[in-house]
């Protein structure tokens, strides 16, 4: 896909933010004081809101694996257990981690929220920005009642630009599923490795699929689709995905829903690496003929996540060496042994490795250079993506029948810059 101009990713975004029946979003702004900001003037956030017209049993949730994760996280967790749920309140700017009182906080807001709407169920918070910041309850409270007042069933848009933070632009992706649909939004560019990205993804649908069941797809398509890309390896304390569903269409299938939900999740993961912070390039690696697909995982994120294969894609540099040391280290670290006269490698259509020999002719270097250079988005992004071109890597160690493909972003001076100077 090509976007010629911010319009035209704009108008693919407004055909996929439909709202499947039942559902409401509102947005709104405020301005707030953050303790320990060094900053003098006031900073915005914004609050974003899904409420369901009615509260709905099937929900579901998965949650970041990071050991100290935000007191959203933790809210989140407790409420699984809940009979029905709301919907979602998210704020943006301050992720609402390692403060005192938070906990409290999250429930105070969501509770008010609730009562404000005179709803029975209980809304999920759902927190991104800054680390070590106390969320402004005072000021945030003030603004809930604007989110009652600009309550929308149309569109997820206003949403999906309201939670961003260092994100570029807004990630919106819908697909149809039997007589119903299902639609997501999400945020996420940097601090992005998830392990369950600052990554929300929040999936909405009108299909009347039930509970124990939407909990079971839902984690196993995370694991493929938003477990399987990278920007920096990184796990945030705030990673979550929410699903909430309406019940108003009948369920079409198992693998009717299930398809959709993966076309779904892997185009939105996908669009989360390419908004990557500093991200120039987005390149897939692809392991086949492992022993089990566990370990194809983890030997496609370890070139991934390899810093030397990562600043060799963002220069346009086909070095085979970069991908082969991490390779080779990421079995070692496992003690698996590479049959080394299996092992190939193909870059694009080339095949560059064979029975351990490296076949890159000079022509070849630079048809690849051409490549990765086809592939590339302009730094600083102009506030859409351009296109969504990939680099392929595909590695072929020989041993059994499993493969995994992990995607990730490439390492520029930009990605360093926006995080040195995060909140100064």
């Amino acid at each position: 896909m090509h976007y010629p101009d911010f319009n035209s990713y704009r108008e693919r975004l407004q055909k996929d933010a439909v709202l499947p029946w039942g559902f409401q979003v509102a947005t709104t702004a405020l301005k707030f004081g953050p303790e320990g900001n060094s900053g003098s003037e006031p900073l915005p956030m914004n609050l974003a809101l899904i409420r369901l017209d009615e509260p709905s049993p099937a929900f579901a949730g998965v949650f970041t694996k990071n050991a100290f994760p935000g007191w959203p996280v933790i809210a989140g967790r407790e409420l699984m257990g809940a009979p029905e749920a709301q919907g979602v309140l998210v704020n943006n700017k301050v992720a609402n981690v390692g403060v005192v009182g938070g906990l409290d906080a999250s429930r105070h807001l969501t509770s008010s929220m609730a009562e404000l709407l005179g709803d029975k169920a209980p809304y999920f918070p759902s927190s991104t920005g800054v680390i070590g910041w106390s969320l402004p309850v005072d000021d945030m409270e003030k603004a809930l009642p604007s989110l009652k007042n600009t309550l929308q069933s149309d569109s997820i848009l206003p949403f999906a630009e309201a939670i961003l933070t260092t994100d570029g632009w807004p990630k919106i992706r819908s697909y149809s599923c039997g007589e119903g649909r299902i639609t997501a939004a999400a945020k996420g560019a940097g601090m992005v490795g998830p392990d369950m990205a600052t990554m929300l993804a929040f999936f909405l649908t009108d299909i009347d699929i039930p509970r124990n069941l939407l909990r079971d797809i839902l984690t196993e398509v995370v694991d493929e689709s938003f477990n399987r890309i990278s920007v920096d390896g990184e796990t945030s304390t705030s990673d979550t995905v929410l699903f909430f569903s309406s019940r108003r269409r009948p369920y079409p299938g198992d693998g009717v829903f299930r398809g959709a939900l993966e076309e779904t999740a892997m185009r939105l993961a996908e669009d989360v690496v390419r908004n990557g912070e500093g991200t120039a390039h987005v390149f897939r690696v692809r392991v086949s003929g492992a022993p089990d697909v566990k370990t194809a995982v983890f030997l496609a994120r370890a070139v991934v996540n390899a810093p030397l294969t990562k600043t060799a894609v963002h220069g346009n540099d086909p070095n085979l060496g970069r991908i082969l040391q991490a390779l080779g280290a990421a079995c070692g670290r496992i003690s698996l042994a590479l049959p080394r006269n299996r092992l190939t490698m193909t870059i694009g259509d080339i095949q560059v490795l064979e029975n351990a020999c490296m076949r890159l002719s000079a022509e070849d270097e630079k048809v690849l250079s051409d490549y990765f250079k086809f592939s590339e988005l302009p730094i600083p992004d102009p506030g859409w993506p351009l296109h969504e071109k990939t680099v392929d890597i595909n590695l072929d160690i020989g041993i059994g029948d499993a493969s995994a493909s992990v995607m990730g972003s490439d390492l520029s001076k930009e990605y360093v810059e926006i995080n040195a100077a995060y909140r100064t």
